[in-house]
């Protein structure tokens, strides 16, 4: 089974309380007023902040004054009046300062020396405003901050205004980055562009735009049609095409945006791995020739660039010729991951480079591959970034050749940096966005430090910063705020202030008060953590299911000055009808668990062995005070007859995996869509094979069991069920088998219920046979390799 990070890595982080107090039902009412001394609410927070105690009111800013020959000109004044208006209801005329100096009500933009690029100084007194900085993005900044504090300023119910105090402030980092994936899911030109305003808001200076991929080319090559007729276009399992790609037109479009706002695009071209998408158009650039799909399922795959073959570099050459001309930057990134070794074995076109070059084998020639293509950079004036992958078997050359992007680790980080190397931070342990909050939560963000432990001085001056990533195997366009919101924020705070002091508790005060910021920006955020675990057992001689609650053991560390408790509440079927299985329990329609609700106990029974036909949905939310805190845990319980019976196994499920010990299969609960979740039993390349004895002759009506499909877990659904009953364990009848339409190559976790509809009969064993489809098919990157079958429940009412 592939990557196995810990699913249910329980962090407590109370800026879950954000994900959920900012939701319209949430009930969260306008931020407190600020005491005039306090720390202003900015995200991230400013180096330094010292108050004079007073306010200056909104309504008396009537105009923005620049310098005469000041850096900050007219025009440029003229946007930040543009970005200000909406957060002032108010467009601020420009003006430029005569010889009589500034009149109050102004917003003066004054031009300083000796400062950082990114440096400012924001000056707020009773009767104006004065933003000093060195350098445009200086000035820019300083309006991002006085924006959060406009609209922080500016809430319903009292008088608009700001504390007055002085703000020094620059990054830590000069590097505070994003990538964005529109390889898997391909981002319209406006998505792109809300989220450089997101991304601006909060101070990020790069945008990392990942724009080729197997399942998908995105940019427009002049001289290689085929890369957008055909790369950029996948057949999806359903037999739809799902695909787009980026003109320069779009392209210029993106970089103007991002420009006016300070950030720089980095374009990100993958090479020589994650390349089928380009080998589909153009299969003469693979070792075998092809033919090849565009591929819609997610992984590594064997079929990469062919080294050995000099059309390969010329087409790369190409590509990247235009990319430098069209994007411009210092930078351009050329991955170098996930570069699987199988034909470069077996190509005499590869194996005659090896030799040609006096390489040692396969892993030499990727450091020749990355080291040729570095070089043909630096010939035309940029720089490549590369995945830490590409310092294996050492880069040939001058290590500021290459800046090393180190994602397995902050180890690899310190290699590259004592190596020479510039390297960007972004360490699946940090930064993964597309990790489910109960993986990487919000404290875990705010207290990343990209710059290692142990290094000299020397070798740390080469980290340049860090970066948050969002792959989106599993991320379309929709659902980009809900995984970046609101740890983005905290990501934020780790970069731009980066403080060794950093208080989580201060943060979330702040974070807490952000959120007419975040709904000014129009962003909904999603869950931050799931500190709350359900958990359960039957009680055979009791006919009790017993539930115990789990909390992270950081919450009375973090908050144990404030009022904590856990609420909850039992749903008895019928559920909602918009009620589905193994869907967390955020992103469905189901009743909150209410601060009036209540408090759950040490352990909670539900008597379910006297409502046999009954099933149990159990929402349990953290409350810190009076707001939700977190995201709500989720229990399916059933009742039925098979539930405390015994359960017979021809193949017992693994030890990795089973489900609840032994007796997992008939304990009445169920699992969700993430099979780390302790409530799936899981046969490795083995069937099903289960015999249920009830106790005593029962009349049913029908049998079900359900089935996880992951298939990027390498977990497929069975390809048949068979239902067979006896009343003395000696004659079986057999049932027609249960079977599905769902195509194995499905990306999206889902669950499929097996279910047989039976007329009442009289019935005391009942035997359950999963047939395993036992290994991945051939197109799978774990093709001809033992695939998984995760069952949860089998249910016999």
């Amino acid at each position: 089974m592939r990557s196995e990070y810990t699913a249910y890595k329980w962090m407590l982080t109370a800026a879950v309380a954000v994900a959920l107090t900012l939701s319209p039902n949430s009930g969260m009412g306008s931020p407190a007023m600020q005491s005039p001394e306090a720390l202003p609410p900015l995200i991230p927070a400013p180096s330094s902040w010292k108050a004079s105690g007073e306010v200056f009111f909104l309504e008396n800013l009537r105009r923005i004054v620049v310098q005469d020959e000041g850096i900050y000109t007219a025009d440029k004044a003229g946007l930040a009046s543009s970005r200000l208006k909406t957060a002032l209801g108010r467009k601020l005329p420009v003006q430029v300062a005569g010889a009589g100096g500034v009149s109050p009500g102004s917003l003066f933009f004054r031009t300083m020396t000796g400062a950082a690029p990114e440096q400012y100084e924001l000056r707020i007194t009773s009767s104006g405003i004065e933003l000093s900085a060195a350098h445009p993005a200086g000035f820019f900044h300083g309006v991002t901050t006085l924006i959060q504090m406009a609209v922080n300023g500016n809430q319903p119910g009292r008088r608009a205004s700001l504390p007055t105090g002085v703000i020094n402030d620059q990054p830590r980092f000069g590097w505070r980055g994003m990538l964005l994936d529109c390889g898997r899911h391909f981002m319209p030109v406006e998505s792109i562009k809300e989220l450089l305003d997101k991304l601006a808001l909060h101070k990020f200076n790069v945008l990392h735009w990942h724009l080729t991929e197997d399942q998908g080319w995105r940019l427009e090559i002049p001289g290689y049609p085929r890369l957008t007729e055909i790369g950029a276009w996948r057949t999806e399992p359903d037999g739809s095409v799902y695909g787009g790609f980026y003109t320069a037109a779009d392209v210029r479009e993106i970089l103007d945006y991002a420009a006016e706002r300070f950030i720089t695009v980095v374009p990100e071209i993958e090479m020589p791995g994650h390349s089928q998408a380009a080998l589909a158009a153009y299969p003469e650039l693979s070792c075998t020739g092809g033919p090849f799909e565009v591929q819609s399922q997610w992984g590594v795959h064997e079929d990469v660039f062919c080294a050995g073959r000099e059309e390969t570099f010329t087409f790369l050459e190409d590509v990247l010729t235009y990319v430098m001309e069209l994007f411009g930057g210092r930078y351009i990134h050329i991955g170098g991951d996930e570069v699987p070794k199988v034909r470069w074995k077996e190509c005499d076109h590869c194996q005659a480079r090896i030799r040609d070059e006096g390489l040692a084998g396969e892993n030499d020639l990727q450091s020749w591959f990355i080291g040729r293509i570095g070089t043909f950079l630096a010939e035309h004036g940029h720089r490549l970034i590369g995945w830490d992958e590409i310092l294996a078997g050492g880069l040939p050359g001058d290590p500021a050749t290459y800046t090393v992007q180190a994602w397995r680790g902050l180890d690899h980080a310190a290699e590259a940096a004592r190596a020479g190397h510039d390297v960007i931070a972004s360490p699946t342990s940090h930064a993964y966005f597309d990790y489910d909050p109960g993986v990487l939560d919000l404290q875990q963000v705010f207290d990343f430090r990209p710059v290692p432990e142990g290094l000299d001085r020397e070798a740390a001056s080469h980290i340049l910063g860090g970066q948050m990533n969002l792959w989106t195997e599993y991320i379309p366009p929709e659902r980009v705020d809900t995984m970046l919101f609101p740890r983005l924020t905290a990501m934020a705070e780790a970069l731009w202030t980066g403080a060794d002091d950093r208080d989580f508790g201060d943060f979330l005060d702040r974070l807490d008060d952000h959120g007419p910021v975040l709904e000014w920006l129009g962003v909904r955020p999603g869950a931050a953590a799931r500190p709350v675990v359900l958990s359960g057992w039957f009680d055979a001689d009791l006919g009790n299911h017993h539930l115990k609650i789990s909390v992270d053991p950081r919450v009375d560390a973090a908050f144990a000055d404030r009022e904590i408790a856990t609420r909850y509440l039992v749903l008895e079927s019928p559920f909602p009808a918009s009620f589905q299985p193994g869907i967390m329990p955020e992103d469905q329609d189901l009743p909150a668990v209410s601060v009036a609700d209540d408090t759950l106990p040490d352990l909670l029974e539900i008597p379910s062995g006297a409502r046999a036909d009954s099933s149990w949905l159990t929402l349990a939310q953290m409350f810190l005070g009076d707001r939700r805190y977190g995201a709500p845990a989720l229990l399916e319980i059933s009742g039925h007859a098979a539930v405390g019976a015994d359960i017979e196994f021809v193949h017992r499920p693994s030890d990795k995996y089973p489900g609840g010990g032994p007796d997992g299969l008939v304990n009445g609960l169920h699992g969700s869509r993430y099979f780390q979740d302790k409530l799936w039993a899981g046969f490795e390349g083995n069937d099903l094979d289960a015999t249920i004895d009830l106790g005593r002759t029962r009349e049913l009506e029908s049998v079900s069991v359900r089935f996880l499909q992951d298939a990027n877990s390498w977990i497929l659904l069975p390809r048949e069920v068979r239902f067979s009953f006896s009343t003395d364990g000696n004659t079986w009848r057999d049932a027609d088998p249960v079977t599905h339409s769902v195509p194995d190559r499905v990306q999206d976790k889902l669950i499929r219920e097996f279910a047989l509809q039976m007329p009442e009969s009289e019935v005391r064993f009942v035997r359950v046979h999963a047939v395993s489809p036992g290994v991945c098919p051939g197109w799978h990157p774990g093709g001809g390799q033992p695939c998984w079958i995760f069952a949860d429940e089998i249910v016999c009412r």
